[in-house]
């Protein structure tokens, strides 16, 4: 880490800080109360590269997106120095608010992940034929998982009769985890997108298909704030019934991918998968109860 820190040549280190919370992999210090530094292998460079041109490119869309400084390869390691972004995590810092509050904060989320959808996808992205092609992959795997059989079928179907929803979509930059994980508050208010290495490409309303698993259990406010902010307001059905698809086939490969965890992450995802579905009438609903009224 040191060496790394010599390389990017900052004038003076005054205080270094690991950061040891979150999924990622990667070596996270914090640098001056300034920048933070993302160290890694150098397997996936080339993804990590593109994922350091996505972030500079949000950044110039969005202040709530850290700002790229510089990103090279040191001894068999990457890294990128980004701007650190003050502020908890919207898991941890949610429920210090008011619901005033949370709504607030989700509804400036969801304003500014709507900026990021600008950046097309590449020419001829074609959405629906890859987001089908990957249902069908996790179709194939969730026969051998411990899940309701009637579940199962009932959210195959659902999904087979709804998939034609996401032919013609538009294609555009998806950051595909946006959740208050990923989300920081500071101050009572939202103030930055962060992790950015799952972004791909697709329908920009994909974005948030994670709402119902992820955020609504930690913030009903916050979650309707997302949408209303991310619609200003004005959502149409057509939202309601992708969002309905696009729900379901979380839920799906949740399931599928929980089973490569230990048995308590396991169930811990197949019990928000459970939820999502309650929320959904069994999937009657495309809209879930805690939306209505938006």
């Amino acid at each position: 880490m040191e060496k790394i820190i010599n390389q990017i040549g900052l004038e003076s280190i005054e205080s270094t800080k690991k950061i040891h919370k979150g999924f990622s992999n990667d070596e996270k210090y914090i640098i001056n109360q300034r920048y933070l530094l993302r160290i890694f292998p150098n397997e996936n460079i080339d993804e990590r590269q593109r994922e350091f041109a996505v972030i500079n490119k949000c950044s110039k869309l969005s202040r709530f997106v850290p700002k790229a400084f510089e990103f090279g390869e040191m001894e068999g390691r990457g890294y990128m120095l980004l701007e650190f972004l003050p502020g908890e995590d919207g898991e941890d810092a949610l429920g210090k608010l008011s619901e005033e509050e949370q709504y607030q904060a989700g509804y400036q989320a969801g304003v500014e992940l709507r900026k990021l959808h600008q950046i097309e996808a590449p020419e001829n992205h074609d959405w629906f034929s890859v987001k089908k092609a990957k249902t069908e992959r996790y179709f194939n795997r969730l026969t051998d998982v411990t899940f309701d059989e009637s579940l199962k079928d009932m959210l195959k179907n659902y999904i087979k009769r709804h998939e034609h929803l996401m032919k013609g979509r538009p294609s555009t930059l998806q950051h595909d985890d946006f959740h208050p994980a990923n989300l920081l508050i500071h101050q009572k208010k939202f103030v930055g997108i962060i992790d950015f290495q799952r972004v791909d490409f697709g329908d920009p309303l994909y974005d948030l298909h994670k709402l119902g698993f992820f955020s609504k259990p930690i913030s009903i406010p916050f979650t309707r704030g997302n949408i209303a902010g991310y619609f200003h307001n004005d959502i149409p059905q057509s939202f309601w019934d992708l969002y309905g698809l696009y729900s379901a086939m979380h839920v799906v490969s949740a399931v599928v991918w929980g089973e490569q965890f230990d048995a308590k992450q396991a169930q811990f995802l197949r019990d928000r998968a459970m939820e999502v579905i309650v929320d959904h009438d069994y999937f009657k609903l495309a809209q879930p109860i805690w939306a209505e009224g938006l």
